[in-house]
């Protein structure tokens, strides 16, 4: 006679608990009790279907589902043993129709504590301890709910701290509290990548690339496997106002007792910065000029359009053109980029800069520099401890394998990565050194540019990305006008452009923070460049 049992556990941590047995202690006996009574049954061969970690809140369970296969197909199983009916399903509507499958599989279902059998008292029985179960279940999820709303209302986490936290649990007074520590390896990492992110200099991608590079990974958990944060991991972390100090349960939010890990203004400058980036005028344009979407027409104040043209000759033209002009007739002509370009230099060219900008510019250009000074220190600090930590567990992996621990396929793969996050964290340091180098170079220049500005001169001489910083600082808008003259003397009536500035929206005071870029951008230009770091492969 065949006869299968079914073995359930509702978490991990029961499966495996237990220093001697895979199974822990649970699923052993409730096979013992269901072969036991297997054989008062007289069965001459047991087929057995475990689930490790599976609630029985719901029917999608693995092993349940190969047990109700092999009845529908009729593989003459007799007998479906289970140690309690709540080890089937914690819910009637499961219940009954794992029943209904078993009944129609030409198999009984036997429990070896309760005396269910297809007798009416036996199905009432059956029915109750099913409903229980539910009720159980039920009430077990209203309680346990109750308790972590109370829990995060005292500024507790309940669930799974985030990446860059440890839930630890503490021994005091014969008492286990658990609470939530910073991870020592991951929070400097998650607190350089928000820091990163806020300055507004680096992509998403990017910083998951750097973050890679860096040694950022996820956590060992039962079902998944270490790995580098994704791109869509690091979307949640940068939103997640967790690391600011607040706990969201159940769509309440509330004070978390755990320690922040980024400060408001670095968190509310990061949401600024994901903010603009959906905008659809801040994404990147292949041709985007200086001075696009600064410029206003004279005649209407309409928005100054940008407009490439390609002529057979391969030669473009370059041209801004009124927003008005193809809806209303706006008489503004289209004007060429170079002519507005003059125009707007000699607006700047007459600006004066005020010892007051002068002082709070020097005390920007410091206070940026070190800024930068302290990103790179804390790169070079934090992959020199990487790198220590990589070596130290190559001997680990080393004297595993000569205590015949390990294979030689495990040695392999382990001596590769190990020497692949190595190599990462060696280029890292070497890179973040030469940032050190170059910005203790650069101070001195920035400082003499600061103290002696002529910002005409410097307007003059910079390039595109330096002149937009500058415009940025000085003014929100500009209206242009031309005033062409025509020539009717000739077939094609060639014109002669007369472009000028007919009003400024001057910022008050000046943007000392773009004039600050400019600076800095114009001293790196004339000092030595930032070299590119080592690709890793």
């Amino acid at each position: 006679m065949k006869v299968a049992i079914y073995l359930r556990v509702s978490t991990l941590d029961q499966a495996t608990k237990g220093n001697t047995n895979r199974d822990g202690f649970s699923i052993p006996a409730q096979r013992e009790a269901c072969r036991r009574k297997a054989k008062e049954l007289g069965a001459t061969q047991i087929k057995e279907y475990a689930d490790r970690g599976e609630s029985a809140r719901s029917a999608a369970r693995p092993e349940l589902q190969r047990l109700l296969s092999d009845l529908c197909d009729k593989k003459g199983i007799q007998y479906v043993i289970v140690h309690k009916i709540d080890r089937l399903a914690r819910n009637l509507h499961d219940d009954v129709t794992i029943g209904l499958a078993i009944q129609k599989g030409g198999a009984q279902l036997v429990s070896v504590t309760e005396n269910i059998d297809e007798t009416p008292s036996g199905r009432l029985l059956h029915g109750i301890m099913a409903t229980i179960a539910e009720f159980y279940s039920r009430n077990l999820a209203a309680e346990a709910l109750k308790g972590a709303t109370e829990k995060a209302k005292q500024g507790g986490t309940p669930y799974q701290a985030p990446i860059g936290y440890a839930n630890v649990t503490e021994r005091t007074n014969r008492r286990e509290i658990h609470t939530v520590g910073l991870d020592t390896v991951r929070a400097p990492l998650i607190r350089w990548a928000f820091e990163r992110y806020a300055t507004g200099d680096y992509s998403e991608l990017r910083l998951v690339k750097e973050l890679s590079k860096r040694g950022l990974r996820s956590r060992l958990r039962a079902r998944s496997h270490v790995e580098p944060i994704s791109h869509s991991g690091l979307n949640k972390m940068l939103s997640n106002r967790y690391y600011l100090g607040y706990i969201t349960y159940c769509g309440v939010e509330y004070k978390g007792n755990h320690q922040p890990l980024v400060t408001p203004a670095v968190f509310a400058a990061c949401e600024a910065v994901r903010a603009s980036r959906y905008i659809r005028e801040n994404r990147h344009r292949k041709h985007y000029p200086y001075l696009s979407r600064m410029l206003l027409c004279g005649k209407c104040q309409r928005h100054m359009c940008y407009m490439l043209s390609r002529k057979p000759n391969r030669k473009n033209y370059e041209y801004f053109f009124c927003m008005n002009k193809r809806d209303n007739g706006c008489p503004q002509v289209y004007i060429p980029m170079q002519l507005i370009k003059e125009a707007v230099t000699n607006t700047i060219k007459q600006l004066k800069f005020s010892d007051s900008d002068r002082q709070k510019l020097t005390a920007e250009i410091s206070k940026e520099l070190a800024s930068e000074q302290r990103f790179a220190e804390t790169d070079v600090k934090q992959q020199t401890g990487r790198r220590d930590r990589l070596l130290a567990e190559r001997d680990n992996v080393m004297q595993a394998y000569y205590d015949k621990v390990i294979q030689d396929s495990l040695l392999k793969s382990e001596q590769k990565r190990i020497a692949k996050e190595i190599e990462q964290a060696e280029a890292v340091i070497t890179e973040a050194e030469q940032r050190l180098a170059i910005i203790n170079a650069r101070r001195d220049r920035a400082l003499e540019l600061a103290q002696g500005l002529d910002i005409g001169k410097a307007y003059i001489k910079a390039n595109d990305d330096i002149k937009r910083h500058f415009c940025l600082a000085l003014f929100s808008k500009i209206e242009i006008e031309d005033n062409p003259v025509y020539h009717s003397n000739v077939f094609r009536a060639p014109r002669d452009h007369h472009v000028r500035v007919t009003k400024v929206h001057w910022h008050d005071p000046i943007n000392i923070r773009h004039i600050t870029e400019a600076i800095l951008a114009l001293s790196l230009e004339r000092g030595k460049r930032v070299p590119k770091p080592k690709k890793i492969k």
